[in-house]
């Protein structure tokens, strides 16, 4: 045996033996004996013994205190994969427990070859989602098998620069993306950390080094003042007679660090330098009575305080968080926590194993795990057929930022960041979601395609007879965020009959067009562009939702688009040098560039009019203006436009609504948020009391700017009903002419 096994085997039996069993090490010491004989003498890329990535692996969970058939697996991981030893083989040597371990995290096999499925070779891709599948699988069955994976890929990580530079990259965007999370969402702080560290070093090596650096500059830096405030926090918690253990300063995570700085567009090395300070107190009404001291003290800053004791973070994270200004006009972070609520924050779920049989580990945080799992397990099993979009539902959904919703009776419930009322509904039942036909938020009724706030009490009605829209699928309209609603609403219309497709598409494509002020407009002709063999079939696709009515709606206007009225939004100005640019919301008037400033994109610009009605271009803060101290009114707010002038055409909409107080508002707020000017407004008088009708005449750029328009309009509360109306002078089934 190679001196190195030699001296880390003795190192890992060391620690085996320190808390495990003599029966139990003995399992421990059958795999170690058969993985060193089956991996002999394979060697890894960087020229070591292969055997010496599953034996880190198995200590990395020896440390962490795992029971004997995690560490079996640990050492046997990677045997089905690169060596003769089945999954059975293993089964009947090792017991069922260990095989089931081992097969959870074993890649699909011959990846390298693909695998055939249906009489073709599936891509990489594929087999990477069918891979992650699997390990999904295993891991809501025994978490075991994710946290022998996260660690077998934080040993690849510790020793990838041996690998070739594309491999490097790869592997570290996958651990950004996938690996990294999931730690995070098991609430192993520590490990999530490292993780993202090592794959930023790989990405982008020169700002892991700078924030690197700058973080242990600040950390030297912040010592001396350190010692005095900690003195301070101490001295004043003990007079009043509070248990506290320990202040020290918060570790910062270089990749979120890295993370809020290209948010901001700040330089690598300009890190926040505000100090975090975590206090470790007795129990958890401590914290919250230090904290009313530690106010009494230095005032606290407004809107700077959560309380993630009483509501955890989804990573089992609990910590109260305050901003405080010391007396010496420091802004200071304070995190208050009990010593078993930092312990955990770092280790999560290991501390299942590493403080078994003691509080740390307690049945709260043992059903929140659970209740992960159980959402894991019903996005994987959303499209058990297709496992690209399980997968995707676990990483964008379940391992990305959630935010805490409240049903009616005070139940929380995890939804990511960007969840609507029919997310939420989906996510308590799959027939309240289908049934979802309006939701009050915070008492208030609210559009089903507004996303939801964190903390938001969220109450669903459902009709009797009501069912998924299929305008939910269009992702441009936002009424569904999260694969797993998404999923479960196709699966809906893909269980209609045929004739009750047929029947449901027909009347989607008129809808549709009467939305557009095209009633007469020929179904047949819609089938024919879209090149289908006759309208039935076009009618199936719609009610299957195979084909959305948006994206019809869409490409009828494209059929039109160039007729009828219109303008041009952006305006050509040349530079001296012959340079041709493209200005914006200038509304047509001649332009000439400012030779003071000289003025270039990427700039931001303002416009002044001149008497003569030319607007001269200038970079903001140009001396040249303040000079001539330009009157407000003759100043306009300019920008830079694409390659190409922008050209909108004129259309009308007629908006039938129950008026409600903000209803206006709501209206203009959104042709602003669309950037779409608005020619006109008139609001006729209606003979029905609380009816009202708005006219608006838009500046619309594209056919899909205006379907999104119609429908995010119709989606409002209160909006019955919206359609174009014909331009003047159009024939009477035409609109867009």
């Amino acid at each position: 045996m190679d001196n190195t096994i030699t001296a880390d085997a003795a190192q890992f039996f060391e620690k085996v033996n320190s808390y495990l069993p003599s029966q139990d090490r003995l399992l421990v010491q059958e795999a170690f004996a058969l993985a060193c004989r089956e991996h002999s003498d394979q060697r890894r890329k960087s020229g070591e013994l292969f055997f010496t990535h599953p034996l880190a692996v198995a200590y990395y969970l020896a440390e962490y205190h795992l029971d004997a058939p995690a560490l079996a697996a640990a050492l046997l991981h990677d045997i089905a994969e690169d060596t003769r030893i089945s999954i059975a083989e293993l089964e009947s040597q090792f017991g069922c427990e260990v095989a089931r371990l081992v097969d959870g995290v074993t890649k699909l096999k011959d990846v390298s070859l693909g695998i055939m499925a249906h009489g073709r070779q599936l891509s990489p891709d594929e087999i990477q989602n069918l891979s992650l599948q699997k390990l999904f699988r295993a891991m809501t069955d025994d978490v075991r098998a994710v946290i022998i994976k996260l660690f077998d890929r934080l040993h690849n990580m510790r020793t990838i620069k041996a690998m070739p530079r594309d491999k490097q990259i790869q592997k570290a965007q996958e651990t950004l993306s996938i690996f990294a999370p999931l730690a995070n969402r098991l609430g192993i702080w520590k490990l999530k950390s490292e993780l993202e560290a090592l794959a930023l070093e790989v990405i982008n090596e020169k700002a892991h080094h700078v924030v690197s650096q700058s973080l242990e500059q600040l950390r030297e830096d912040q010592q001396e003042m350190f010692q005095v405030i900690s003195g301070q926090i101490m001295d004043y918690l003990l007079e009043a007679a509070l248990d506290v253990r320990q202040v020290r300063l918060a570790p910062e995570n270089v990749y979120t660090v890295y993370q809020d700085l290209a948010e901001t567009g700040a330089a690598y090395h300009e890190i926040d330098r505000t100090m975090r300070l975590v206090i470790l107190l007795e129990d958890w009404i401590s914290c919250y009575t230090a904290l009313g001291y530690l106010h009494q003290l230095w005032q606290p800053v407004p809107d700077r305080f959560d309380d993630y004791i009483s509501v955890p973070r989804d990573n089992l994270y609990r910590s109260l968080h305050t901003t405080v200004i010391h007396t010496n006009g420091q802004y200071l972070k304070l995190r208050l926590r009990t010593v078993a609520m930092d312990k955990v924050a770092e280790i999560g779920v290991l501390a299942r194993w590493l403080y078994a049989g003691t509080p740390l580990w307690s049945r709260g945080i043992a059903d929140r795990i659970d209740a992960l799992f159980e959402t894991v397990k019903g996005n994987i099993d959303a499209e058990p057929q297709n496992p690209s979009v399980g997968v995707k539902g676990v990483v964008e959904d379940i391992f990305g930022r959630q935010i805490l919703i409240y049903t009616p009776r005070g139940d929380g419930i995890e939804l990511p960041l960007g969840a609507t009322p029919i997310d939420f509904a989906y996510a308590i039942h799959t027939e309240l979601g289908d049934q979802c036909q309006a939701a009050y938020v915070n008492e208030l009724l609210y559009p089903l395609n507004k996303r939801l706030k964190k903390g938001d009490q969220v109450r669903i009605v459902k009709g009797l007879r009501t069912e998924p829209q299929r305008a939910w699928l269009d992702e441009d309209l936002g009424y569904i965020a999260t694969n797993y609603a998404r999923s479960h609403a196709r699966r809906w219309f893909r269980r209609l009959s045929r004739e009750t497709a047929v029947r449901q598409g027909k009347a989607l494509l008129q809808s549709e067009l009467d939305m557009l002020g095209l009633p007469h407009y020929l179904h047949n002709t819609v089938a024919d562009f879209l090149s289908y063999e006759n309208v039935a079939e076009l009618y199936y696709a719609l009610g299957r939702a195979e084909l959305l009515p948006t994206v019809v709606a869409t490409r009828v206007l494209d059929e039109r688009w160039s007729e009828g009225p219109s303008r041009h939004l952006d305006n050509v100005v040349i530079a001296a040098s012959g340079e041709k640019f493209i200005v914006t919301n200038a509304d047509g008037r001649d332009l000439r560039l400012c030779a003071t400033c000289e003025p270039r994109p990427r700039d931001n610009i303002v416009g002044y009019l001149r008497q003569n009605g030319v607007v001269t271009v200038h970079k903001e803060g140009c001396h040249s203006l303040r000079s001539a101290r330009a009157a407000h009114s003759r100043m306009l707010q300019l920008g830079w436009g694409e390659a190409t002038p922008r050209q909108a055409r004129l259309i009308t909409l007629q908006i039938d609504v129950y008026d409600r107080t903000g209803l206006l508002n709501d209206i203009t707020q959104l042709m602003k948020d669309e950037q779409i000017n608005i020619r006109y407004i008139h609001t006729p008088p209606t003979a029905e009391p609380g009816e009202m009708r708005i006219i608006l005449s838009l500046e619309v750029v594209h056919p899909r700017q205006a379907v999104r328009i119609l429908h995010q309009v119709q989606a409002l509360v209160n909006v019955y009903a919206v359609k174009c109306l014909p331009t003047n002078g159009a024939r009477r089934d035409t609109t867009f002419e």
